[in-house]
C-alpha cells in the first residue's frame, strides 16, 4: 500500500511557518509582459498621447518626469524585473528600444475580451472606444514582434523557454465596463467563465510557443477601486467591510474571479506538467493594505487617492485635471490617482510575488518532513539546525521535532520507506508523497483576510493549495483515469490534522472564543470538501485527524495562562477552555466525516482520534512510554527544548534560538518545543 500524506497536522505549537511558492528568482534572459494599465509602461501614452499617464504628476516618484505609468512611480512588474536583474521592460510601440531583454505589451483600459462582445451586448457603440486592444491583440503584437527576436522554431522554444511570461491582472476592465453601463451584478459576473477562457487560451497558446515560466495574476478587490467607491456609494452600513471600508459586492466578484482561476491556473498545470504555472495573487495583498495600512508605513490610509479632486476619496476631479491636486509624499498613501496604486503599494506586492507569501509554491509542522525547510521561506530557520532532528536521525531534517513524526511511524509500519517532502523534486514518489508544510491552514488566505487576521498570515499554504500540489504530481504518477483511480485505491491518504492554525490566529490577536468557535463549520467544512475531492480522484482509504487537545500545550498555557485554578483542569493542569474547543472540533468533524461516508459507502474513511490520544499523557505521563521508551518522568506540560519559564516556553527564546536549551533525553518528555 502506498502513502499519500496530504495535508498532516497543522497547529501553531511547533512554530514552523512556511509561504507559498515565490516567482523563482532564477535567470531569466527576458521578461513578456500582457495586461492593462496595471501593467502598462507606456503603451496607451504612446498610442493615445492625451492619456493622463503621460503627463504630470504622473511619475514624479521614481522617474521624475512622466512616462506612461499610471503611478506616482514604479510598477509591479518594473520590481519584478528588478528582482530578476532585468532592465525596466520597454513598451512595445517604443520603437528605439531593444527587445532583447524583454517587452511589455500592455495598454492601459485593455480588456481580455474583445471589444465586439460588449457591443454585441449594447454596452458599447461602434465608436464608443477608440483602441479596441484585447488580450488576442496583444499576442498579436507579440507574433509580430517574435521574427526580431529568434529565426526557427527551435530557436524561439529555446528563447522563450528561458524567458519569464506575465500575464497581468486582466478582467477589470470587462467588469467595469459592465458595471458602469448599470449592468447588474449577475449579468457582469456571468462574464467571467469567458474571461477565464480567454486567459486560458493565451496561457495554452505561450505555452505552443515554448514558454516554461508563466505568472497570472490575479484581480484586486474591486471593492476597494476608489472610483467604484465613489460611484457606487450606499446608505446601507452593511454593504461595507467594516475592517476595511470596501464594497462587500464589489469584492466578491473579485473573489469569484480569482476562484475561477485558480482553477484553470491548476488545470493548465496538469495539462502542461513541464511549464511552471504561477497564480500570483493581487488580491490578498491590496487587501492587507485596506485593513491595515498604517502597520505597513500608510499613514494617510488606502481609501483616499493621493492625486485627485475633491469628494470622500478624492476623485470628484480626475488626477492630472486642472482641479485636481497631489499629494506631497505618495508613499504614504496607498492609492494614487482612485484607480491605480502607488510606487510603495506596488512595492509592497511585489515584494509579497518575490518572497512567495503572495504568490503560489496538505498538513503542517507536525507532519512536515521538510517541505518548509526546503522552500527557503524562513530566513533563519531553526528547524534547519540542532537541536532539531537529534534522537533519531541525529541531524535535522525539517521535521518539528527531536526525530520522527506519527507520519514517519504509519509509513514504518506499512513497510514503506518514509515520505519524501513534495518539494525534494528529485525524490522517488511512487510510495508516496507528504504535502504538509508548517504554518498550513485548512481555510484559504481571502477568508482570514475577511475575518481581520490576514495580515498576521505566514503562509499561503492552505489545503486547497496542497491538493493542488497533488494534482501537479498526478501525470508523474498514473497516465489515464482508471490507472489513477487504480493507483490510489491502493493508497493511503491521511488528511490533516488541519485546522489548528485557523483557530491560532484569532486566538493571538485576541478575538472571543464565540467568535472563533463560529469559523469552526468553515474549517470543517474545508476538510470535509478535501475529503471528498481526494474519494473522486479515487481515494478509497482516508484517515482523518481530530485536534490535539489546545489547552495543554505550553505555548497556550504561558500566553493565555490564568489566575483562576477554576480554569484549570484539576486532573492535568491543562485549560479547560481550549480543550473544550478542540472538542468541539473534533464533533463537527466527525459528524461531517459520517455524512461522508454514508454518501461514498465504497470508501473507507477512518477517524483518527488525536485529542484522545493525547490527553492521557496529561493525565498520567508517568504511566505511559515503559514498553518503547522511557516513560515521560518530565510530564506534558513542559517543553524538552525551549527558554525558560513554567513551561519552558518563552516567546523570545523558543527552541533553536538564543537563549534556549534543550533537555538531555527527550524521551522522557512529552512535549518537545511548546
Amino acid at each position: 500500500m502506498k502513502l499519500l500524506a496530504l495535508s498532516v497536522l497543522v497547529l501553531l505549537f511547533c512554530f514552523c511557518f512556511s509561504f507559498s511558492s515565490p516567482l523563482p528568482l532564477r535567470r531569466y534572459g527576458s521578461i513578456f509582459s500582457f495586461g492593462d494599465s496595471y501593467t502598462d509602461t507606456g503603451n496607451l501614452a504612446i498610442l493615445s498621447p492625451e492619456s493622463p499617464a503621460g503627463h504630470v504628476p504622473y511619475g514624479k516618484t521614481f522617474f521624475g518626469h512622466p512616462n506612461g505609468r499610471c503611478s506616482d512611480g514604479r510598477l509591479v512588474i518594473d520590481f519584478v524585473a528588478e528582482a530578476l536583474g532585468l532592465p525596466l521592460i520597454p513598451p512595445y510601440f517604443g520603437h528605439d528600444k531593444s527587445f532583447r531583454k524583454g517587452a511589455n505589451f500592455a495598454v492601459g483600459g485593455a480588456t481580455t475580451l474583445d471589444l465586439s462582445f460588449f457591443q454585441s451586448r449594447g454596452i458599447l457603440s461602434s465608436n464608443a472606444a477608440p483602441l479596441n486592444i484585447s488580450l488576442d491583440t496583444q499576442l498579436g503584437w507579440f507574433q509580430q514582434l517574435k521574427p526580431t527576436l529568434c529565426n526557427s522554431t527551435k530557436d524561439c522554444r529555446n528563447y522563450f523557454g528561458k524567458s519569464l511570461f506575465v500575464i497581468g491582472e486582466f478582467g477589470i476592465n470587462d467588469y467595469q465596463l459592465g458595471l458602469f453601463a448599470t449592468r447588474n451584478l449577475d449579468e457582469v459576473r456571468s462574464y467571467a467563465p469567458q474571461v477565464i477562457k480567454a486567459i486560458s487560451t493565451a496561457s495554452e497558446r505561450l505555452i505552443d510557443e515554448g514558454a516554461k515560466h508563466i505568472v497570472v495574476a490575479s484581480n484586486p478587490p474591486t471593492g476597494c477601486n476608489l472610483v467604484i467607491l465613489a460611484a457606487f456609494q450606499s446608505p446601507n452600513g452593511d454593504d461595507y467591510d467594516r475592517r476595511t471600508g470596501c464594497l462587500k459586492k464589489f469584492d466578491d466578484l473579485a473573489r469569484y474571479h480569482n476562484e475561477l482561476l485558480r482553477q484553470a491556473v491548476a488545470e493548465l498545470g496538469r495539462k502542461y506538467p513541464s511549464t511552471k504555472i504561477i497564480y500570483a495573487d493581487y488580491y490578498s495583498p491590496v487587501k492587507r493594505l485596506a485593513h491595515s495600512p498604517k502597520h505597513f508605513g500608510f499613514s494617510n490610509g488606502a481609501l483616499r487617492a493621493c492625486c485627485g479632486g475633491g469628494g470622500p476619496y478624492n476623485v470628484s476631479e480626475p488626477c492630472g485635471s486642472p482641479d485636481s491636486s497631489s499629494c506631497n509624499d505618495p508613499s504614504t498613501y496607498v492609492n494614487w490617482d482612485g484607480v491605480h496604486l502607488t510606487e510603495a503599494a506596488y512595492s509592497h506586492i511585489a515584494t509579497g510575488w518575490l518572497n512567495g507569501s503572495d504568490a503560489e509554491p496538505f498538513g503542517d509542522s507536525l507532519a512536515d518532513t521538510g517541505n518548509l525547510l526546503l522552500s527557503g521561506a524562513l530566513p533563519f530557520p531553526s528547524i534547519g539546525h540542532l537541536p532539531y532532528g537529534i534522537t533519531f536521525f541525529r541531524h535535522p531534517t525539517g521535521r518539528c521535532s527531536d526525530g520522527r513524526l506519527i507520519v514517519d511511524f504509519i509509513a514504518e509500519a506499512f513497510g514503506l520507506p518514509m515520505l519524501p517532502p513534495y518539494l525534494a523534486r528529485g525524490a522517488d514518489f511512487r510510495h508516496g508523497a507528504n504535502f504538509a508544510v508548517g504554518g498550513a491552514t485548512a481555510l484559504d488566505p481571502e477568508f482570514l483576510q475577511e475575518i481581520g487576521v490576514g495580515e498576521l498570515l505566514w503562509t499561503n499554504n492552505s489545503l486547497s493549495a496542497q491538493l493542488r500540489w497533488f494534482e501537479e504530481l498526478l501525470p508523474l504518477l498514473c497516465n489515464t483515469t482508471k490507472d489513477c483511480r487504480d493507483y490510489f485505491s491502493a493508497s493511503l491518504f491521511l488528511v490533516g490534522e488541519i485546522g489548528g492554525n485557523d483557530y491560532n490566529y484569532g486566538f493571538s490577536v485576541g478575538k472571543s472564543m464565540e467568535e472563533i468557535r463560529s469559523y469552526v463549520p468553515n474549517v470543517t467544512g474545508a476538510i470535509a470538501t478535501a475529503t471528498e475531492r481526494l474519494i473522486n480522484n479515487g481515494a478509497i482509504h482516508l484517515m482523518v485527524p481530530g485536534n490535539l487537545p489546545f489547552g495543554c500545550s505550553s505555548v497556550y498555557l504561558t500566553l493565555f495562562g490564568s489566575v483562576r485554578k477554576a480554569d484549570y483542569d484539576r486532573r492535568n493542569g491543562c485549560l479547560k477552555k481550549f480543550n473544550s474547543f478542540a472538542k468541539y472540533h473534533n464533533a463537527l468533524l466527525r459528524r461531517a466525516l459520517a455524512r461522508l461516508q454514508r454518501k461514498y459507502q465504497r470508501a473507507r474513511i477512518i477517524y483518527a482520534d488525536y485529542y484522545g490520544a493525547a490527553i492521557p499523557f496529561s493525565h498520567a505521563p508517568k504511566h505511559f512510554g515503559e514498553i518503547t521508551f522511557k516513560r515521560f518522568t518530565h510530564g506534558a506540560l513542559t517543553s524538552c527544548c525551549g527558554g525558560g519559564g513554567p513551561y519552558n516556553f518563552n516567546p523570545a527564546a523558543r527552541c533553536g534560538h538564543q537563549g534556549s536549551s534543550v533537555c538531555s533525553d527527550p524521551s522522557s518528555y512529552a512535549n518537545w518545543d511548546g
